[in-house]
């Protein structure tokens, strides 16, 4: 028996894919099927010459090959190219009908073939290869884990796939190099790894980043956060308080890391530092992305983020990013750059504040309470997979005293009622705060109400794009009376917006 789930459509490159998952009696998941039409015996032969005839007379640059912003306006030279050819194997082919083949050419020849389409269904989190003797897996957000209906051909498909990827971002992957962290030019994450490392043959782990940014609007509608808590975070990075964000695999550590940070003043200079790149954000930030690689064959070559840490204080950067500690050397990162005088961010693995803080002062990564000290917050995020939501279940300040530190949980998350409450003062934030700014414990709450105003306005007005999120943010930071009192009054955002932001703002 089958039960048909939902069905809609997704489009890539002037292919267009129905998309129907099903619930079958005879299979333990739900099948994502990929409906997309049949090419004909006879155009995949004129097609198969078609490839041959473009490798052969389009010339590319080593820099088209590697350049991820490049490699658009190849694929975009390769599709008129193939238009063109179609003219002269097939002139009576409706317009319409040439750009649906060039598409699937060019998925074919420089993309992931159908993968290139599912890629583009913002349905999706993650998209899995486990071999070619099993179908591609999929996370849908609503449906949680799929099988496809969507088989590679062989390892060696698989194989090409992960190496063609890595080329791009000057990345390998062999015998030699069996494992790759690398990303797509979208910016999603690709972990590829080749038999014999993983025994049933080689595999691809894609995930997938949202096309369009989250905001701390976004996080508010779906209740991730409180207007509190994110208030208090807005607060502590306005003043250059230092941030830990942790929780488990897929709880929205990066996504959360994402959405605060465009709380920093748009005149500052953010570097962020990664082994693999995954934080995205806004073009309106002042931000330069630096990523660790490893040693060619020769074992030379290697970046290690230490290496970039002592680079990027050379650029003269207001705030540092350091991605995901997974070791000591990351953390020996994030704390040497907090020690330099820098604020100073990063995702961490830990499911409590306390679990978090136990990992980072125990081995393997050991470091002294000493150097905790210059930690202020730590945010943890947790995802819960049997109802598909994903929250802020902590917020904790570290307070010190004679180098020891204690944790004071200051939000926490009540699962019975699905809301996140303040359970303690505020007492080390709050004093730095004061010491810095000269602000009294009243005036500070002041602020963090007319954030909160400000943050209810926006929710409002569906202020939720990143450009204008980030807008108001840099208006904030230069005319903060005219923010809060259009907020108060709740008045038309138009006026702080401008009219082009504020009409694809309506459009939207």
């Amino acid at each position: 028996m089958k039960k048909e789930l939902e069905t809609y459509h997704i489009h890539c490159d002037d292919v267009e894919a129905e998309v129907v998952i099903d619930e079958l009696d005879t299979e333990y998941v739900p099948i994502y099927h990929l409906k997309k039409r049949k090419i004909s015996l006879g155009i995949q032969i004129v097609l198969d010459e078609i490839k041959e005839q473009l490798i052969k007379t389009i010339p590319l640059t080593t820099k088209e090959f590697v350049d991820p912003k490049a490699f658009e306006g190849v694929k975009k030279k390769f599709t008129l190219k193939a238009i063109e050819t179609f003219s002269d194997y097939l002139p009576n082919l409706p317009e319409k009908e040439k750009k649906f083949l060039a598409g699937c050419l060019v998925q074919d020849m420089l993309g992931l073939g159908d993968i290139e389409l599912i890629l583009n269904d913002p349905n999706l989190e993650e998209i899995v290869v486990n071999c070619h003797r099993e179908p591609v897996w999929i996370y849908h957000k609503k449906h949680n884990w799929l099988k496809t209906d969507i088989y590679l051909n062989d390892e060696e498909a698989i194989y090409n796939y992960a190496s063609s990827i890595g080329r791009r971002v000057g990345m390998q992957i062999s015998n030699l190099h069996p494992l790759m962290d690398a990303h797509l030019t979208s910016g999603d994450r690709v972990n590829a790894t080749i038999f014999p490392i993983s025994t049933k043959g080689n595999t691809i782990t894609i995930r997938k980043f949202s096309r369009s940014p989250w905001t701390i609007i976004h996080f508010l509608e779906a209740k991730t956060f409180s207007k509190d808590g994110a208030a208090f975070i807005w607060l502590a990075i306005q003043f250059e308080l230092n941030i830990m964000v942790a929780g488990g695999t897929a709880s929205g550590k990066t996504s959360m890391l994402g959405v605060i940070l465009p709380f920093i003043p748009p005149n500052q200079r953010i570097i962020s530092i990664e082994d693999t790149r995954e934080i995205q954000l806004p073009n309106f930030l002042t931000w330069v992305s630096l990523s660790s690689r490893g040693s060619n064959p020769e074992g030379k070559g290697e970046i290690t983020m230490l290496d970039l840490m002592v680079n990027a204080l050379r650029m003269r950067p207001d705030r540092l990013i350091i991605g995901e500690i997974r070791r000591a050397k990351e953390a020996e990162v994030m704390f040497e750059a907090i020690r330099t005088g820098h604020s100073a961010y990063a995702t961490f693995h830990g499911d409590r504040a306390e679990q978090v803080y136990q990992r980072l002062t125990n081995p393997p990564i050991n470091l002294a309470e000493s150097m905790m000290s210059a930690l202020h917050l730590i945010i943890v995020q947790y995802r819960h997979r049997r109802k598909g939501i994903r929250r802020t279940t902590e917020v904790a300040e570290l307070i010190t005293s004679e180098d020891k530190c204690r944790l004071n949980i200051i939000y926490r998350w009540n699962p019975q009622i699905d809301k996140i409450e303040k359970i303690n003062e505020v007492y080390r934030v709050y004093d730095e705060i004061s010491m810095y700014s000269g602000m009294t414990k009243k005036e500070i709450e002041t602020d963090l109400g007319n954030k909160v105003i400000i943050l209810d306005w926006m929710m409002k007005h569906k202020i939720k794009t990143v450009d204008s999120v980030g807008k108001i943010l840099a208006e904030y930071y230069r005319d903060e009376k005219k923010v809060i009192s259009t907020a108060v009054a709740n008045q038309s955002p138009r006026d702080i917006l401008g009219d082009k932001i504020y009409e694809e703002l309506i459009k939207k």
